[in-house]
């Protein structure tokens, strides 16, 4: 089986199986994403090398999702620098009443201060690079694997009922990098081929535990949907811990 690199998070890459792309999702090109946000057609490529946008060689052409270029078209133009990978899992594990052992006391102090100024929407804007969305067809018999290997997230499975959205079998989690390799080959995922059933979060600072993820990164992961319904549904919670989180005194 032939891999191919897609994009480095961190110190590790991320590779992809060779093959021919067949999907119904809606793609522009490299031109007609950097006309849409502006920015060069460079820039785009750094977009895509680093996975903020997903892009998918056809023919001698590089295309880019339209899906990835609306989360982008989202953020244009809004201030403020997007928190670091350690800084954005912090200040979700923080409004989930987790410990942040990875951030000194000092780093604690100033994010508790940010908080206390934050909203739904800022929050999700600043958070938004934890992680690389990477989204993969699967077997049905393999998608309990996939739920065993990795830390699920959004609202998969009963979270659904927390976010009052409806259940699908639609599977979202978050992996560390150097792991994504290895549940690629064991579940025998394939990018870029329809019906979409995976939808993995990775992230070079994924912090360590088990199970679900902690119900604020849940509900961000949500806010940065393109669906409607699911982004009230997050930006709703999230806004909600942030409100507890204020009267407790923090």
């Amino acid at each position: 089986m032939m891999y191919t690199k897609l994009f480095s998070i961190g110190n590790s890459f991320v590779y992809n199986v060779v093959m021919v792309i067949r999907m119904n999702r809606a793609l522009v090109t490299r031109k007609e994403a950097a006309l849409r946000l502006g920015v060069s057609e460079r820039r785009i490529n750094a977009l895509c090398i680093s996975g903020q946008l997903e892009s998918f060689p056809v023919g001698g052409a590089v295309l880019i999702t339209e899906d990835s270029v609306q989360r982008q078209e989202r953020w244009r133009g809004e201030g403020g620098r997007p928190y670091s990978r350690d800084m954005a899992f912090a200040a979700l594990y923080m409004l989930s009443e987790f410990d942040v052992p990875w951030l000194g006391r000092q780093q604690r102090y100033r994010l508790k201060g940010y908080l206390r100024h934050m909203d739904a929407e800022n929050l999700t804007r600043l958070t938004r690079r934890r992680s690389t969305t990477i989204e993969y067809w699967c077997r049905d018999s393999n998608l309990g694997k996939i739920r065993q290997l990795i830390r699920p997230s959004s609202a998969t499975g009963e979270m659904a009922d927390t976010f009052h959205l409806a259940s699908t079998d639609m599977v979202e989690g978050y992996v560390a990098a150097d792991a994504l390799i290895d549940i690629v080959q064991q579940c025998r995922l394939k990018q870029g081929v329809v019906p979409v059933r995976v939808r993995l979060r990775v992230s070079d600072s994924l912090p360590v535990g088990d199970g679900t993820m902690p119900i604020a990164v849940c509900a961000a992961d949500l806010a940065e949907s393109i669906d409607p319904r699911e982004r009230q549904a997050g930006l709703s919670v999230l806004q909600q811990l942030i409100d507890d989180y204020h009267h407790k005194g923090n």
